[in-house]
């Protein structure tokens, strides 16, 4: 026998539907679910000593990392896991931090880069060359002097730390990034207990954002290094970004405390790209040739146990031969580097580092 209809049991249940999907819908709508995405840079080149005449193949860059984010209207949150899998023949775990941002202002927590400088926070998969800058090198450098009682030891800051950084990206109506932090000062995978904190700052204006292509930026960095040293680094960067030109340059000072007085590091570099598109050649989309001036003035080097100083320039002339539209995806490079060195020691001269080289590299992002 077929049951009467129930008018009121339909409204309950129809009531009751709507009261549970109606938050899960709103939540779809506000909410970003979890989507890990994948990234790396691959950099493999071959190179060859002019000086000497040595030769190599080389894997200089293996980085794989993971990143993603959730979040609704109210704020949204950002995570990233990256590891360099070719770091000297060993796996380098290199960005494990979580970021919470809101409108304009983000805060960061974890090992991450400390964004001292364009060229410092380049890295592999933002660098335009094959080779690094000096002041990418050598600006975080620090050492101690040999005395009766220990060895002359030397070491660098690197471009990461772990720590907490907050981040102000700008606004149109006010279109100047901030970016204030606390780390440890340890460089990465470095969780030492300690009594001090460094500070870095940075104030920026974004390549267009005020005057028509052109971008400046402040930095500042202050602390205590793993050896126990002060240092202080400070700098300025001028940018030139519009059509297919790329004009940059960057200066920064580093100061030491060392035994015998304050020691200080100058650093500059300035390069210039432009990026010409073609047709018909094949896979090839542009070529770009380059050219870059590296300056490093009273570089302090480790040579067994004594610390060795170096004025040094650098000429770096390039092409590189894009196969996709953009810059820093999928290309050839064919770089020259010429050191000028005002003198070259024994320990320099064999320094490989500091020989002129031809190097032919690929690069892939993704």
């Amino acid at each position: 026998m077929k049951r009467p209809y129930n008018i009121r049991a339909t409204i309950r249940t129809a009531a009751a539907v709507l009261l549970l999907c109606a938050p899960a819908k709103a939540m779809a709508q506000e909410a970003k679910p979890f989507a890990p995405k994948l990234f790396g840079v691959l950099k493999t080149r071959f190179e060859t000593d002019t000086q000497t005449g040595d030769l190599r193949f080389n894997i200089n860059n293996a980085r794989l990392g993971v990143k993603g984010e959730a979040g609704g209207t109210a704020g949204l949150f950002r995570y990233q896991f990256q590891a360099d899998l070719n770091s000297e023949g060993k796996l380098s775990i290199l960005d494990t931090y979580v970021a919470f941002a809101s409108g304009a202002f983000e805060v960061s927590l974890g090992q991450q880069l400390y964004h001292f400088g364009t060229e410092l926070s380049r890295g592999p998969g933002k660098n335009y060359f094959a080779s690094s800058s000096f002041l990418t090198t050598y600006v975080g450098s620090y050492y101690t002097e040999r005395n009766d009682k220990i060895p002359a030891a030397a070491g660098n800051l690197g471009a990461r730390d772990i720590g907490i950084l907050f981040t102000y990206k700008g606004t149109e109506q006010f279109p100047v990034g901030i970016l204030a932090g606390l780390v440890n000062g340890y460089g990465i995978n470095n969780m030492a207990w300690h009594r001090n904190v460094n500070f870095v700052a940075r104030l920026w204006i974004d390549p267009g954002q005020i005057v028509d292509g052109f971008g400046i930026a402040g930095n500042y960095y202050t602390g205590k290094t793993p050896l126990g040293n002060d240092i202080t680094m400070a700098g300025g960067e001028l940018r030139y970004m519009k059509e297919r030109w790329i004009i940059e340059g960057e200066y920064a000072s580093r100061w030491l405390g060392t035994a015998s007085g304050t020691d200080r590091l100058d650093l500059a570099a300035v390069h210039a790209i432009y990026r010409q598109p073609v047709r018909q050649w094949g896979p090839v989309k542009f070529i770009a040739p380059m050219i870059r001036w590296d300056y490093g003035r009273n570089i302090a080097l480790l040579d067994q146990s004594d610390i060795l100083h170096l004025n040094a320039q650098r000429i770096t002339g390039g092409l590189t031969i894009g196969f996709v539209k953009k810059l820093l995806q999928c290309e050839l490079r064919l770089n020259y580097e010429h050191y000028l060195i005002d003198r070259r020691p024994a320990a320099i001269e064999a320094n490989p580092a500091f020989h002129n080289k031809f190097i032919a590299e690929f690069f892939l992002a993704f």
